[in-house]
């Protein structure tokens, strides 16, 4: 006899998925307006914001006498943060990493502070992290924290512009992006992480039908949902290429 269960997977309801499940990072597209985002981002309990990223640089010509032009902003949390990569010539670290940055602009001054990461990876897969609670910036990539920057001052939020990804100088995806209306803990990141990724660092769904067997079925007593050699095997993580279930 063979018996079937319905089990529904989720994250918890603090975190939305947004936007589409994947986007080309040549081609700069707005995510969700600055209506849904403002919600989420200025939380009085705190906001992480997740993303996966496959980045390659395309383009390192630097727009001389452009103050941050040598940056491609990937990431633009309206207008008053973003997640930039260095994409100069000047550089230095080849192909596979550059720095990256997250660009904050305070109440009661002019310029920018930035939180920098020396080596970004390029070419390959990176979860990141961005939460964000008071004056505080942590950055997590792959599940570790890499950067705090304290803000000498609140951050701004402008009333107006979008969440947008891409840049023309940049090729490559960003997928399932998320936002969170909490800052997460270290503990909340690396789990989610854990759940995310698989042993490349590939961005897969946290619940699809093989994930249900594997993790669940196969717990069941013997015999309750087949018979035989099939409960000794463990059924393959779909890679996010041939996803087909929206996220969340």
């Amino acid at each position: 006899m063979v018996y079937i269960f319905l089990v529904l997977v989720i994250f918890p309801s603090q975190i939305q998925s947004i936007g589409k499940n994947e986007y080309n990072l040549n081609v700069p597209t707005s995510v969700i307006s600055n209506e849904q985002l403002r919600g989420p981002w200025t939380s009085g309990s705190g906001s992480s914001l997740i993303f996966y990223i496959n980045p390659r640089i395309i383009d390192r010509t630097a727009r001389s006498g452009d103050p941050g032009e040598e940056y491609a902003k990937v990431v633009q949390i309206g207008e008053k943060q973003s997640f930039q990569i260095l994409i100069a010539p000047d550089a230095g670290r080849g192909l596979y990493k550059a720095p990256a940055r997250l660009q904050i602009f305070v109440n009661g001054k002019d310029r920018p502070e930035y939180a920098e990461i020396p080596n970004f990876p390029l070419q390959r897969w990176t979860a990141v992290v961005i939460v964000k609670f008071g004056r505080r910036f942590n950055i997590y990539l792959n599940g570790k924290l890499v950067v705090t920057h304290v803000c000498s001052s609140m951050p701004l939020f402008d009333t107006t512009q979008s969440l947008k990804v891409g840049d023309r100088r940049l090729s490559g995806t960003i997928s399932l992006m998320s936002l969170s209306s909490s800052a997460m803990t270290t503990d909340e990141v690396r789990s989610l992480i854990r759940d995310t990724t698989d042993t490349s660092g590939k961005p897969r769904m946290p619940f699809t039908l093989s994930n249900l067997f594997s993790s669940v079925f196969m717990t069941l007593p013997h015999g309750w949902w087949c018979s035989g050699a099939c409960c000794k095997k463990s059924l393959p993580i779909r890679p996010m290429e041939e996803w087909s279930t929206p996220y969340a």
